[in-house]
């Protein structure tokens, strides 16, 4: 493969700490940090959290997890300890929670109050850390807004503190957050909390990652979502020495590519790390609250995953979605009809072991094995042939998070070139998300067609952004509102209002179409018109996603009448904005 043409003084800087030193001073920073211990292991004499998830390994045991996230751990624990009971009554057992922070915990503490609430829990203090550990039978996981954050060192000591097993997320290395635009400084605390938890890698310390919630839900070929995670087990385990721990699972509707991933995952996990969880298919439910339909998705999903785990197993709990996951925050009751699914899913698994035909599912994997290792060789050498130390832990990161995930792909695929996909080339393995994008796109332009020519947008310019990490509805709008003639800039995900209004003006927009889904729509809207207003501009603002915020002491409040009397308009579909933004053309002319 040919040197990318990429200037390396915008991925490195001159003055950049090493990160071998830096790897070396957060271990001996380790050595005076105690190790806690969970109840959730003590109630299974088990060592570890790792040791535990080794011995289910060995003996097949099946383990269940949820992700759960109030204001407080004294409500989110009660929460907890309730689903454990019911599990008493009802057959299951609960065996791990994913505690879903705000994201202001990415903060270091000084800034958490500055930046707007979001949806999640808050650790105010070490009793916190501690009760997480100590107050339920479950197993906590910190997976979100740690590693890869400006808190990654400080929440990272707290966490081996109290007690935590699997300390995640590396996945999560490009993300942005208020008040924050040191990159370096961000990715050198992340070379440096990995580095802690590797330290502790002879007490079971694991470090976590969410493959999903980083690059490889922007990826349009598993081939260089699953190179992507060789190249993160390259930097965690090679580099750093840390035991890693990869999962999966959120954007695979087709269970055999989900299945097929999940092995191809565990070929890469050259040193057995047991996997924290299998994530549920959260992307095939409807806008509709047709929760029966949805009931069936569940459990077909999570069957296939427990037949995989029965088969190959690897110690990985398995998550049954909620029904209600893409309309709302899901209730301690359907989180408990989750795990109802669950148990009653393993049971017919069990039942039937010869039903799967394996041979397609163990063909695609050995293809997006092949393909990933390509794209790992490409990286490291597209990376060395521009000059960045591949030996360098922090220089790896810098580069990779400021080259991003689309030119990452664009650069150094596995596949054949071939005009007719969106990044020039066709996937080995096409990922989940680039079938829905595609689909979408179709459905879109095909809605609009009914009504008569499309949308002709030409000379609006739109700029286009995610205020967290979902990437999905970005994709559909670029896609949809540039089939339809609009110039989109794309800013990408985790963008913050400042950004969104600094490119606004820079480009003239006439629109800016945003999407948020972490429950602080109006507050972000106010932001955002207040970012404009500054600049002397006000360019039409539309916004998409989950429009809800927590106000007056009621949770998930439907804020779109708020955001139209702020001048706001809120969109359930891409067809909407496409409309409404050839309205602002018609205004404007």
């Amino acid at each position: 493969m040919a040197s990318p043409q990429v200037d390396l003084q915008q991925l490195i800087p001159s003055d950049l700490p090493d990160g071998r030193r830096l790897v070396r001073e957060a271990k001996e920073r380790a050595e005076a940090i105690p190790v806690g211990r969970a109840r959730y292991t003590e109630i299974h004499g088990a060592a570890s959290d790792r040791a535990f998830k080794e011995r289910c390994r060995d003996d097949g045991t099946i383990t269940t997890y949820i992700n759960l996230g109030y204001k407080t751990w004294a409500e989110t624990g009660d929460a907890i300890n309730e689903i454990a009971a019911a599990g008493k009554r009802r057959g299951f057992r609960l065996d791990r929670v994913s505690l879903i922070p705000d994201r202001r915990m990415g903060l270091p503490p000084g800034l958490r109050e500055q930046a707007l609430a979001e949806t999640g829990i808050m650790m105010y203090d070490e009793a916190d850390w501690v009760g997480a550990a100590r107050d339920t039978p479950v197993m906590p996981v910190w997976n979100d807004h740690n590693v890869g954050s400006p808190a990654a060192v400080i929440n990272t000591e707290a966490l081996l503190r109290a007690g935590f097993g699997y300390i995640g997320s590396l996945a999560q290395h490009q993300y942005g957050y208020p008040l924050w635009d040191d990159d370096v400084e961000q990715m050198a605390r992340a070379v440096q909390a990995v580095a802690m938890i590797a330290a502790k890698r002879s007490d079971g310390v694991v470090l976590e990652s969410y493959v999903e919630d980083g690059f490889c839900a922007s990826f349009h070929d598993l081939a260089t979502s699953l190179g992507w995670c060789m190249f993160h087990r390259y930097v965690a385990e090679e580099l750093i020495g840390a035991a890693h721990s990869q999962s999966y699972g959120s954007t695979f509707a087709d269970p055999i590519r989900k299945q097929a991933f999940g092995l191809a995952m565990e070929v890469a996990n050259v040193n057995r790390v047991p996997p924290s969880f299998t994530h549920g298919d959260t992307n095939s439910f409807g806008v509709e609250e047709d929760f029966d339909r949805n009931a069936v998705i569940v459990a077909t999903d999570v069957m296939y995953t427990i037949a995989r785990e029965l088969k190959h197993p690897t110690g990985g709990a398995v998550h049954a979605t909620p029904v209600s996951e893409a309309t709302r925050i899901p209730t301690v009751s359907e989180l408990i009809d989750s795990l109802v699914i669950a148990n009653e899913a393993e049971q017919r698994a069990r039942a039937c072991p010869g039903i799967i035909d394996w041979a397609p599912i163990y063909e695609m994997r050995d293809r997006m094995v092949a393909g990933g290792r390509r794209v790992l060789a490409n990286l490291l050498s597209g990376l060395e042939d521009i000059g960045v130390d591949i030996r360098d832990p922090l220089a790896l990161l810098l580069a990779t998070r400021r080259l991003g995930a689309s030119t990452i792909e664009e650069l150094f695929n596995a596949g054949e070139p071939h005009s007719g996909y969106p990044r020039g080339f066709e996937p080995v393995v096409a990922s989940d998300t680039l079938v829905r994008l595609l689909a979408r796109k179709d459905e879109v332009l095909a809605n609009l067609r009914r009504s008569g020519p499309l949308p002709d947008l030409r000379g609006i310019r739109v700029v286009a952004a995610s205020g967290d990490i979902h990437e999905y509805g970005l994709f559909v709008v670029t896609e949809a509102l540039g089939a339809c003639g609009a110039k989109v800039v794309d800013l990408g995900t985790s963008v913050h209002s400042p950004e969104i209004a600094k490119v606004a003006v820079e480009t003239a927009a006439d629109a800016i179409a945003m999407s948020t889904y972490n429950g602080m729509a109006l507050s972000l809207g106010r932001q955002l018109h207040e970012q404009l207003d500054a600049r002397g501009v006000r360019p039409a603002v539309f916004f998409g996603g989950r429009l809800n915020e927590d106000l007056d002491g009621a949770e998930a409040v439907d804020v779109r009448s708020m955001l139209r009397d702020e001048g706001i308009v809120p969109c359930d579909t891409v067809e909407e904005m496409a409309i409404g933004l050839r309205d602002v053309l018609a205004t404007r002319a």
